[in-house]
């Protein structure tokens, strides 16, 4: 006879109300109020420029001054602002593909605690691991590996540790998956990603919005990964019949 494994008429609602909710929002968050306000950057670089220009030009009195050299450095100082918000912006998308990660983890390790560890392991630092997770929900029958979603939320699992880390096993892995997120977008072409194969380059300073370089379609997916884990994981605890 057919029964939920674990108590999934608590848990279904609270997955849902509350872990799946916090994925979107923090998603939606990013997306919609954070990243907008990187739009205008190049206008912005251009007010800088122009900004710059007239704080030259208003303390130059000496003929021999070139004005294409006040030009050049007004250039300079706009380039610059537009460098500099460019990179926390994909410092920004770099750290939230990391965050969606982790909030998945922590997830994961929440309903670990409760609802699959006995009372006395609950506490156990040693426990609180996905590996343990899924090890425990494949003696139950369930195969985590098995989902449709794993196969991004591994590569996600990659993107958090390179980014957090930098150099690593991580990065060695990720770019086996995804050569094309360590060459910036405006160079990549739409076929590349799974076609063109990237020498593995050094990684220094992806929290510095260098060297890996998530994009907003990225993080969609990712998001998008870790709602399916949850529908899959709900429908199949409550479709599950032991053996």
């Amino acid at each position: 006879m057919s029964s939920p494994v674990f108590n999934m008429g608590f848990w279904e609602s609270f997955l849902r109300d509350q872990f799946i909710k916090q994925i979107d929002l923090l998603y939606d968050s990013i997306q919609n109020r954070l990243l907008p306000t990187f739009n205008d950057l190049e206008k912005e670089a251009k007010q800088v420029a122009e900004r710059k220009w007239d704080e030259l030009c208003s303390s130059c009195y000496s003929p021999d001054i070139d004005p294409g050299d006040l030009a050049e450095k007004a250039q300079e100082a706009g380039i610059e602002h537009y460098t500099m918000l460019s990179n926390i912006k994909q410092t920004i998308l770099n750290l939230t593909a990391t965050a969606l990660y982790h909030l998945f983890e922590q997830q994961i390790i929440f309903f670990l605690r409760r609802e699959i560890l006995h009372p006395s392991q609950e506490d156990d630092p040693q426990l609180m691991k996905i590996s343990i997770f899924k090890k425990r929900v494949l003696e139950k029958g369930i195969n985590i590996d098995s989902f449709r979603s794993w196969a991004i939320i591994n590569e996600l699992r990659f993107v958090a540790n390179s980014i957090k880390h930098a150099e690593g096993p991580s990065v060695v892995e990720l770019h086996k998956l995804r050569p094309d997120l360590f060459e910036h977008p405006i160079f990549r072409t739409k076929d590349e990603q799974n076609t063109k194969r990237y020498v593995l380059p050094r990684v220094y300073l992806p929290l510095a919005g260098e060297d890996i370089f998530i994009t907003p379609d990225d993080l969609l997916k990712y998001k998008n990964a870790i709602r399916d884990f949850w529908d899959e994981f709900i429908n199949i605890c409550l479709n599950y019949e032991e053996i």
